[in-house]
């Protein structure tokens, strides 16, 4: 490539002005533009060493496995550059590699882009620093705000969290995952090499029955703990709407029935703790004398008034609340019942793990 840059011109293909082969010993080779350039669609320029690097071995990699892949591609219509886009039949896929943290409204509107080019985009994280030597497995695993967002819905994995570390040259899997509290979530850690990726890229496999334990363990553990912590860390006193249903409910904390506290579908939408906002959504019920068997979608979004996020969300996730408990006849906290750990597994199991097959 030195001879190249000594040999021969380049330009580039959008505003045809020369750009510069940059080649060195560190540095991925790139071509970037001259000063003062005017050009709206540069590319390559700005960006990190690891972004670089990290688009390069995922070009080489689907070129390897036969794919009809393009580097950084500029799409007219909707004017946007993806990483790479890789053609299958009459489908396109744009890949994009994300290391940087930038606004998620930059994200949408770019994911927006896409789609309504016919698109579907795929986005990979680059691996947080944190995870890079997390052991593989079942854990508890707190994500920010915007590694959120890269959580993607899949069936049957449920909600998976694809990232690449370009350093190490290996894929890391956080799948299967479930909504424990603000943004800590359970779930299956797995790391995949470079060299055994595919394209569609792969799926991470369904966790097995002791896995599903530890799922329910870690989840009783952390309920616990946060009904421990209400009463040992609160500052708020009788002020917190949690503490305030115990007080007027009559109930210590520690001592609520074992079906407030559950992993519902869609409990992601609130970001409090499953035992909170169930414990909270009883005691609702209870003041305004509705019975479990006569709850209204109307009474539900007078309740999730005061939460933040998600309406919709929280609207499903209460109706499934409410079909959970009618299932097993529970009206009131002095309702019995038989309803215990074997259930809580059940429930990990069929409604967040989709291990149908094992069923």
């Amino acid at each position: 490539m030195r001879e190249w840059r000594q040999k021969q011109s380049f330009y580039c293909p959008q505003c045809k002005s020369p750009v510069q082969l940059k080649v060195g010993d560190i540095v991925v080779p790139h071509f970037a533009h001259q000063r003062n350039t005017t050009c709206i669609d540069s590319f390559s320029e700005g960006e990190s060493q690891q972004h670089l690097n990290g688009k390069r071995l995922l070009y080489q990699l689907l070129k390897e496995r036969g794919q009809e892949v393009e580097l950084e591609p500029l799409l007219n219509k909707i004017s946007q550059r993806p990483d790479l886009l890789v053609k299958v039949g009459k489908k396109k896929f744009p890949i994009e590699f994300q290391c940087s943290t930038i606004p998620i409204s930059d994200l949408e509107e770019r994911t927006g882009g896409y789609r309504r080019a016919g698109m579907e985009p795929i986005w990979i994280l680059h691996t947080p620093a944190k995870f890079a030597n997390t052991p593989e497995g079942v854990g508890i695993f707190q994500f920010s705000k915007f590694q959120e967002w890269f959580i993607v819905s899949t069936h049957p994995n449920g909600d998976v969290l694809l990232t690449f570390n370009p350093h190490t040259l290996t894929f890391h899997y956080f799948s299967s995952l479930l909504h424990v509290a603000g943004q800590r979530y359970i779930g299956m850690h797995r790391v995949l090499p470079l060299g055994f990726q595919i394209f569609p890229f792969a799926r991470p496999k369904s966790p097995t029955e002791n896995d599903i334990k530890l799922y329910g363990n870690l989840y009783a553990a952390h309920r616990q703990k946060d009904l421990q912590n209400r009463i040992l860390l609160n500052r708020k006193g009788i002020k917190d709407p949690f503490l305030r249903s115990c007080y007027e409910m009559k109930m210590l904390p520690t001592q609520l029935p074992p079906w407030i506290g559950i992993p519902i579908i869609g409990n992601q939408s609130f970001r409090e703790a499953d035992v909170e906002w169930q414990f909270r959504f009883i005691h609702f019920l209870k003041r305004n004398r509705i019975p479990v068997s006569d709850v209204s979608t109307y009474a539900i979004e007078r309740f999730i008034h005061g939460f933040d996020r998600k309406f919709n969300g929280k609207v499903m996730a209460c109706k499934n609340y409410v079909e959970l408990l009618s299932q097993f006849g529970i009206e009131s906290t002095a309702s019995k019942t038989d309803f215990g750990e074997n259930v809580i597994l059940q429930l990990i199991s069929e409604r967040f793990l989709a291990n149908e097959e094992r069923n």
